[in-house]
């Protein structure tokens, strides 16, 4: 019999939905159909829910190697210009006209004054982008269309073919967003219109048909994120504690403080596959050429995403604290003043890298980041208003180590991304109450600091089996009715990478393995359990252990497998 055939519960990260991350077993129909036919329906087919509060903050690597964010067309009725939702507008519409995709939804707009327009009254602040499909008739064709977010304008020349058209702009309050043909208009002037769109960020992305509501997409609210690597491979379920990016701008650099340098907005493209990543250019003259965000008093980690142009060097840091990084050989140089606590630096591929520090400020400060040559020490360069390297991604986050990047596009008070939680209850049908045993393969950032694997329980801490990292070791902490705080300290130490580890557990004959082989003496405690109904991935009994890396697989047996079989089921 294969080792898969004996499993209760297999978890892979592969099929999820809004609040829900899908088992493979057990087996059985996910929902009964609108019909009843589904009679085998199984309540407790122990699938996991999901949670990650109500906040759409967070992000994730795609199968494309991409970074993917949460999206959200603003506008309702986004190809539906007759709806009052467009209220004022001017001139008059109709549908029918052949859009972009070669069907027949989109709109034909007729000017029936000299200053046709569409508007949306939206209330939002912060940057965002407008764009619209069109199109010029006749007359039209050579003639301005404007796009307007807020008190910011753009004018495109109309062609007779289809064009999509933005322009992003930084919005404060109670405004007006939308479109106007060309001022003056001639009465009886026709465009063709097509998928309005406005969203957070600085350009467009891919277009969201809303109804009444607005349409969302990508990494939304509830949505477990499935965490590729940047080739789009080994893919695994990313979980994180709550983390707050307390940068405004996160990609809009030219909403920072400038201290000699240019920033030119969607310059090249990014790690998320879109051409907005900045350009930080170091303005003429020998200067500290910085930008800049102020912090206060603390511990931090920041980082940015970088790519070298004509600099092939990166100063990020604060005052007291900083490091450049070689840009062209993905390396830490060296310091500024004094050296960060730590630094990573991580592939997103096409050039980018994230690059990351760490550290402590005693006072108010600020966080810089700048060009370097690869040579000088110093915050400057010698500038000509036309040099510099590309950015994308900025993040400060209260904490010791890097999280997932959370964009923020205009609130002051920073961005919180809330922690996901990934669990399932009254699922004793799966666990093996007096043997059993628990497996996961996941892959480790880091050792420092103690963080829960994944735990079995009955609800509360004083019943659980949980298989934890403290520092550089794996434990297995065991708590029952009759034996309270039992551990198992592992003789491995770990380093940061991906490990197969196993619990197999039973009163008188417990182990655990890790890559293929045993790494503890077998343990000869008598257990007597509570019922075992609940499962968490990445956090203990309590949630006071929280974990920052990524689940492959975790999977349960409701028996004490074999040694043998347990070496099989660890070996990478």
């Amino acid at each position: 019999m294969a080792l898969i055939d004996k499993a209760s519960l297999l978890f892979v990260p592969s099929v999820v939905a809004e609040g829900k991350a899908f088992n493979v077993l057990p087996s059985g129909n996910r929902a009964p159909d609108s019909t009843d036919q589904n009679s085998g329906y199984d309540q407790t087919r122990a699938d996991f829910d999901f949670d990650r509060g109500s906040n759409a903050a967070a992000s994730r690597i795609n199968s494309s190697g991409l970074i993917e964010k949460y999206r959200e067309n603003l506008y309702t009725e986004s190809n539906n210009f007759s709806d009052s939702d467009w209220s004022p507008k001017a001139g008059t519409f109709a549908q029918g006209i052949e859009d972009p995709n070669g069907g027949n939804e989109a709109w034909s707009w007729t000017a029936t004054n000299t200053d046709p327009y569409l508007y949306q009254a939206k209330n939002f602040t912060g940057v965002h982008c407008l764009s619209i499909y069109v199109k010029g008739v006749g007359s039209t064709i050579g003639e301005d269309f404007q796009i307007r977010v807020g008190t910011n304008t753009k004018d495109i020349t109309l062609t007779g073919d289809w064009q999509r058209v933005q322009h992003f702009g930084v919005l404060s309050g109670s405004v007006n967003i939308g479109f106007e043909y060309g001022n003056p208009a001639t009465p009886n002037d026709v465009v063709h219109i097509y998928a309005a769109q406005l969203e957070s960020g600085l350009v467009a992305t891919d277009v969201l048909t809303s109804g009444a509501t607005t349409a969302k997409a990508g990494v939304l609210v509830d949505m477990p994120r499935i965490n590729y690597d940047a080739n789009g491979e080994n893919g695994s379920l990313l979980l994180e504690p709550s983390r707050q990016n307390k940068i405004q701008y996160s990609e809009y650099f030219g909403g920072w403080g400038q201290i000699n340098t240019i920033n030119t907005a969607n310059a090249l493209t990014s790690p998320e596959g879109l051409q907005n990543a900045n350009k930080l250019i170091a303005a003429s003259g020998v200067n500290n050429n910085v930008i800049n965000q102020q912090i206060s008093a603390g511990t931090y980690t920041a980082s940015v995403f970088a790519k070298k142009g004509e600099f092939e060097g990166l100063f990020i840091g604060s005052g007291p604290t900083g490091a450049f990084f070689n840009l062209n050989t993905y390396a830490y140089r060296t310091h500024y003043q004094s050296a960060p606590t730590s630094y990573k630096i991580e592939d997103y591929g096409n050039g980018w890298h994230r690059y990351s520090i760490t550290f402590t400020i005693s006072g108010n400060d600020s966080l810089y980041i700048g060009p370097n040559d690869n040579v000088s020490n110093t915050l400057g360069v010698t500038g000509n208003n036309s040099n510099g390297i590309y950015i994308y991604g900025a993040q400060i986050e209260e904490a010791t180590y890097p999280s997932s990047y959370i964009p923020n596009h205009g609130e002051s008070g920073g961005v919180t991304r809330a922690a996901d939680s990934c669990s399932v209850t009254g699922a004793s049908d799966v666990i093996g109450q007096t043997e059993g045993t628990l497996f996961f393969d996941v892959n480790i950032s880091r050792v420092v600091g103690n963080e829960a694997i994944g735990t079995i329980n009955s609800g509360a801490y004083a019943n659980h089996a949980t298989i934890q990292r403290v520092g550089n070791t794996i434990q297995f902490v065991r708590n029952s009715a009759t034996q309270s705080g039992a551990t198992i300290v592992t003789s491995a130490t770990i380093t940061a990478g991906r490990y197969k580890l196993a619990i197999a557990y039973k009163s008188g004959d417990t182990a655990c393995f890790l890559n293929g082989a045993q790494v503890s003496t077998t343990q000869t405690q008598t257990f007597t359990n509570a019922t075992l109904n609940a499962v968490k991935i990445g956090t203990d009994a309590i949630g006071a252990l929280p974990i920052s890396d990524s689940v492959k697989q975790a999977t349960l047996f409701k028996e004490r497998l074999t040694n043998a079989e347990l070496a099989t089921l660890t070996t990478l």
